[in-house]
């Protein structure tokens, strides 16, 4: 079936409309009463901080629980091959084992992972409908994605105590699906209003999207996001409400919001998007994501925080933190790559498109076909980064009248970083950076070492010399400002290799190097 309500392009702005009217007319709590009541809560809500689980732009967390094991996924957006899926069985080591989508038009938001009838089902939004794609394991392969015939986006799956199957969508809206799970089967209908925000805080927008279900002890709930997931620091929050049944009618929680950032001094922003998961002893938690504090450019990184349930059925942020907590997150995530294997690594995926066509791996190198006319539209090979201050290395040769080499890129009209010419002159390349004159360096050899340095966002360029020296390529640049904040997108800063114009370049070796504990 056709769906009748659409996505539009600009994720937490397209029910800017309903969302004025929403906090309009219907915020009926008085501000002073609402303040009195929120203060007590405020308390509760920070009494614990929220760990990091993966730091980049691991935004709209989706988690299973699935025996001991857990499956995590997020929004891949413009990058493809999409949907990385994670295990772990502690919820504290984290490492990637395949990816879900290779091929899909648009960027991918907010996902929901889910497992029926041994079944695995990802669903998730893209070019403005929802789809979804199955496997009979988490670690794939899975199938081309299938749209189900609805837009809005977020989507979150539930199951009814008669087997019937449901797909929550944002805006407060629901459809039933299929019994296969594959394709709606009604149309959108409203089944829930949201949580009236106070009219005095400062978010982004009204946004009720992120609609996550949880069935324990009889009870549905229903875990949303709201008050948009960029802007100010206190834009985002976890809500929650109840019902008996998986489409309400829904009551919301005395104690929302359950998570959100209430001041810009808190090392994470924006916090919301949560799941609920119950650990493995037992003890529950809210995984959520959040904007490091001072670090916008590195997107929104996985965040988890403990919750406890109350003697009246709801759950709040708990008080403490279980012992386990006590050691540090590891992501077993392999960064650098010498390119001796015959397939590309897992850390690796194309800005826009993937083409097995465009890059030949053989002999210890990567060749990488060149695209479009500038680094920027060259739809470069990317990695996430996993920390603040890194430094990045390449070697590098290029066939061709075109040009390859290291950079950090954010977008197609944002980037900064060197390549390299047929002849071996290195030469600065930026966009939106300020320039001051265009240094270049002639080589005598057409194979050069490049390295980039980012350091907490002051970043510097290098070049090795015929006798093994770095030699620094000015002007270095400050990337704070590169951010979604600044430009939209849902972007962020992330290592690349390019190759643009007409020929191909050669990659001896990729090297990720953090330069942080």
């Amino acid at each position: 079936m056709m769906a009748i309500v659409k996505m539009v392009g600009v994720k937490s702005c397209f029910v800017f409309l309903v969302s004025m009217v929403f906090l309009i007319g219907c915020s009926a709590t008085s501000e002073p009463a609402a303040r009195e009541q929120l203060a007590a809560q405020r308390g509760g809500s920070r009494a614990t901080e929220a760990k990091a689980l993966l730091v980049g732009n691991w935004a709209d967390p989706t988690i299973l629980k699935d025996g001991d094991d857990y499956y995590m996924t997020h929004s891949s957006f413009e990058y493809y091959p999409g949907l990385l899926v994670w295990h772990s069985q502690d919820l504290r080591a984290w490492r990637p084992i395949c990816r879900a989508v290779v091929h899909q038009e648009g960027s991918i938001w907010a996902p929901d992972l889910i497992k029926h009838d041994g079944r695995y089902y990802i669903y998730y939004p893209a070019a403005g409908q929802n789809w979804v794609v199955t496997a009979d394991s988490p670690d794939g392969p899975w199938s081309s994605p299938m749209s189900i015939g609805v837009g809005l986006i977020d989507p979150g799956h539930v199951v009814g105590d008669d087997g019937k199957r449901y797909v929550h969508i944002s805006d407060g809206y629901a459809v039933e699906m299929s019994a296969d799970g594959l394709q709606a089967i009604t149309l959108p209908q409203k089944v829930y209003d949201g949580w009236p925000i106070p009219r005095d805080w400062a978010i982004e927008c009204f946004c009720l999207e992120s609609p996550k279900l949880t069935k324990r002890d009889g009870w549905y709930y229903l875990t949303s996001a709201q008050g948009g997931t960029a802007g100010p620091s206190t834009s985002h929050m976890v809500v929650s409400a109840r019902s008996r049944g998986p489409l309400g009618p829904w009551e919301n929680s005395p104690y929302n919001p359950l998570i959100r950032t209430w001041d810009r001094e808190e090392p994470w922003w924006s916090k919301g998007h949560g799941t609920l998961v119950e650990g493995p002893q037992g003890q529950w938690y809210c995984v959520i994501h959040g904007w490091m504090n001072g670090y916008l450019t590195l997107g929104r990184g996985t965040l988890i925080e403990p919750i406890h349930w109350t003697e009246d059925g709801w759950f709040r942020v708990a008080d403490h933190w279980p012992s386990a907590w006590n050691e540090p997150v590891r992501v077993e995530m392999p960064m650098s790559d010498e390119f001796d294997g015959d397939r590309l690594g897992i850390q690796w995926h194309f800005f826009q498109n993937y083409d097995a066509e465009r890059f030949q791996l053989a002999n210890g190198l990567l060749m990488l076909h060149a695209r479009g006319s500038t680094p920027g539209d060259s739809q470069p090979l990317c990695v996430m980064p996993l920390n603040r201050a890194y430094a990045i290395e390449t070697e590098i040769e290029f066939e061709g009248s075109g040009q390859g080499g290291l950079m950090l890129f954010f977008s197609p009209r944002v980037y900064a970083g060197l390549a390299v010419t047929e002849d071996g002159i290195v030469s600065s390349v930026r966009e939106e950076f300020r320039r001051h004159g265009e240094a270049s360096e002639p080589r005598p050899s057409r194979r050069v070492v490049l390295r980039i340095v980012n350091d907490k966002q002051d970043v510097r360029f290098y070049y090795k010399d015929d006798a093994g020296t770095w030699c620094i390529i000015q002007p270095s640049i400050d990337i704070s400002w590169a951010h979604h904040n600044t430009f939209g997108g849902w972007y962020d800063v992330r290592p690349a290799l390019f190759a643009s114009g007409s020929g191909q370049a050669r990659f001896h070796y990729f090297r990720y190097e953090p330069l942080e504990n």
